[in-house]
C-alpha cells in the first residue's frame, strides 16, 4: 500500500493481489536473508517490484535479493519469502511527550534515516494539520502531508519505512502557530541467523498450501558444518510427507573443487532414504550476475534462477515435462567453470547442471532428484506427482465428513477420474487410452465390511508419460484425522 498526499486531498493506491491458488505447481517460497520486511511473516509477492516494496532494494549483503530477481526474470510469476534474520534491533527515535517513530522492521537498515516532523496550528484556511516527511538512505523518500494530528500514527501505517507509536494525546506546538521536529533514527542492529531461525522459516513454509518450489539462497553461508547439514535434512523431513513441493538446493559457496561438492552431495545421501532424497534437487555452479547494488557482476546461487525458468516452462508446457535444455535469463556466465569430466561426475552424483553452450548462453542441463531410486529419480516425475496429490485434495477435501457408503466410494472415483482424465490429455501420462494410463480402485477389495467405517481407502495407479514403474497413490478419508496422501 503507497500514500501520496497534496494539500486537502489524500491518495491511497492499495495493489491488486490474487487469490492463493494451491493446485498451482509454479509458485516458490524463498527463506533467506532480506535488507529490510517483516521477520517471520510469509510475504506473497508477484513482481521485482514488490520484492523492492516490501523488503527493500538490494544492499549487496545477501544471495535471498539477487535470486527473487533471477526468479521472476526467468519467468515465475508469484512467491512465498520469508526473511530470516537473527535477534536484531529495530532503529528508532524519541520525538516528544513519549511518542516514538519506529522503523517498520528490524535491521541497521533504517540508521541514518531522517523524519521530519511540521505542525500548522489551524488558521482561517482549516483546522490543524502535520506533515511528516521520511528518508532512509537508499529508499525512496515518503512525504505525507496535511494530516490531523490525531490521525498521524494511523496514517503512517501506510509507510514502507516507519511506524508511530504513540503515548496519549500527539504532540502540539506548545501555543506557538508552527513547529517543526527532525529526528535521526538510531540503534538499528543486524544479527545473522542461526540454526533456530532457519528451523522456523522450514515449519512456516510447511504450513503454506501454494508453494510448491523451496529455495534457500542464504543457507550456504549462514550455517556451517552439522547446524547446515541437519537443517537440510530438517527440511526434508519437513517437506516430503507433504508431497506436494520440490526442494531445491544450492552447493555452499566455499566448495568450490568438484571434489568438495561430491563429498557434500554425498553427506547428504549418505543415509540412503529415497524418499527424502526425492524431495530435493542440487544445481551447480553459481551464476554470474549483474549486481544490483552497485555496477559489475557477482556470484549468485543458481536456485532462484533455475526456480524462475521451471515456473515458466510450467506456465508453458506443465509441470510434468522435464525442466531443462532451457535458457537462463538475467545471468551472464558461470561462477565456476569446470572440465566436461569433472562435469560428467557431478552429473553421475544427480547434480544438476547450468552449462555454458556455445550459440544458446547459459542453458539448465538436467533434472533429477537426489535419490537413487528409478521410480523417485526424475524431477518431471515428482512434479506431476505434486500436481496430482493437489488436485485430489481438492476434489477430496470437501468430502471427508461424509457418510462412508458406496456412494461415497463412487463419487470420490468419479472426481478423481476426471483429474486423471484432464492430466492424461495434456501428455503427462503413458499409454493410447485412459485404462493404460491410470487406475483408480475404491471399493470393497480395499474397504472391506471390518475395516473402520470412519475410514475410506482409494488407490491410485498412475503411469508416467516416459517408460517407469507405475506410481501408485494411497488416499485415505478418515472422519477424524481429514484428508491424507500416501505414495506407495
Amino acid at each position: 500500500m503507497t500514500s501520496a498526499a497534496l494539500p486537502g486531498v489524500t491518495l491511497t493506491s492499495v495493489p491488486r493481489g490474487s487469490d492463493t491458488e494451491p493446485l498451482r505447481t509454479d509458485v516458490a517460497a524463498f527463506l533467506g536473508r532480506t535488507r529490510r520486511g517483516p521477520v517471520g511473516t510469509p510475504v506473497r509477492v508477484e513482481s521485482w517490484n514488490d520484492v523492492v516494496g516490501a523488503f527493500g532494494p538490494p544492499d549487496g549483503s545477501a544471495a535471498t535479493p539477487y535470486a527473487l530477481r533471477g526468479f521472476f526474470e526467468n519467468g515465475g510469476r508469484t512467491a512465498w519469502v520469508l526473511r530470516v534474520s537473527g535477534p536484531a534491533e529495530t532503529a528508532g527515535a524519541e520525538w516528544a511527550d513519549g511518542w516514538r517513530v519506529v522503523a517498520t522492521s528490524p535491521g541497521a537498515w533504517a540508521n541514518g534515516g531522517r523524519v521530519t516532523i511540521r505542525y500548522q496550528a489551524s488558521s482561517v484556511a482549516g483546522p490543524p494539520t502535520t506533515t511528516v516527511r521520511v528518508v532512509v538512505p537508499g529508499e525512496r523518500a515518503e512525504t505525507f502531508a496535511g494530516l490531523p494530528p490525531e490521525a498521524v500514527a494511523d496514517r503512517l501505517t501506510t509507510s514502507r519505512l516507519v511506524r508511530f507509536v504513540p503515548d496519549g494525546a500527539p504532540p502540539g506546538a506548545g501555543g506557538a502557530i508552527s513547529a517543526t521536529w527532525d529526528l535521526a533514527l538510531t540503534g538499528g542492529t543486524d544479527a545473522a541467523p542461526g540454526r533456530a531461525e532457519y528451523s522456523t522459516a522450514v515449519r512456516d513454509q510447511a504450513d503454506l498450501p501454494e508453494p510448491a518450489l523451496v529455495a534457500l539462497p542464504d543457507l550456504g553461508a549462514d550455517l556451517v558444518g552439522a547446524d547446515r547439514g541437519d537443517l537440510v535434512l530438517e527440511l526434508l523431513r519437513t517437506t516430503a510427507p507433504l508431497l506436494d513441493r520440490l526442494v531445491v538446493l544450492d552447493v555452499p559457496p566455499e566448495l568450490s573443487t568438484v571434489d568438495e561438492v561430491l563429498a557434500w552431495t554425498g553427506g547428504l545421501t549418505g543415509d540412503g532414504d529415497d524418499v527424502l532424497l526425492s524431495t530435493a534437487a542440487v544445481y551447480h555452479p553459481p551464476l554470474r550476475a549483474p549486481e544490483l547494488a552497485g555496477t559489475g557482476l557477482r556470484d549468485v546461487p543458481a536456485s532462484g534462477h533455475v526456480l524462475g525458468v521451471v515456473a515458466r516452462l510450467d506456465a508453458e508446457r506443465g509441470p510434468h515435462h522435464t525442466p531443462a535444455n532451457a535458457v537462463v535469463l538475467d545471468a551472464v556466465d558461470l561462477a565456476v567453470d569446470h572440465p566436461e569430466p569433472q562435469l560428467v561426475r557431478l552429473f553421475e552424483a544427480n547434480v544438476d547442471l547450468v552449462r555454458c553452450v556455445r550459440g544458446r548462453g547459459l542453458v539448465v542441463w538436467g533434472g533429477r532428484t537426489l535419490s537413487a531410486d528409478p521410480r523417485r529419480r526424475y524431477v518431471a516425475h515428482r512434479r506431476l506427482l505434486h500436481l496430482l496429490v493437489r488436485a485430489i485434495r481438492r476434489v477430496a477435501s470437501p468430502l471427508v465428513f461424509d457418510v462412508n457408503s458406496p456412494e461415497l466410494r463412487l463419487a470420490l472415483v468419479r472426481s478423481l477420474t476426471s483429474v486423471l482424465l484432464e492430466t492424461f490429455r495434456s501428455g503427462a501420462l503413458a499409454g493410447a487410452r485412459p485404462e493404460q494410463a491410470f487406475r483408480v480402485v475404491c471399493d470393497e477389495t480395499n474397504n472391506p465390511p471390518e475395516q473402520d467405517p470412519a475410514l475410506v481407502v482409494c488407490e491410485i495407479d498412475v503411469a508416467p508419460a516416459v517408460p517407469m514403474e507405475f506410481v501408485r497413490l494411497r488416499l485415505v478419508l478418515g472422519q477424524d484425522r481429514g484428508l491424507e496422501v500416501v505414495e506407495s
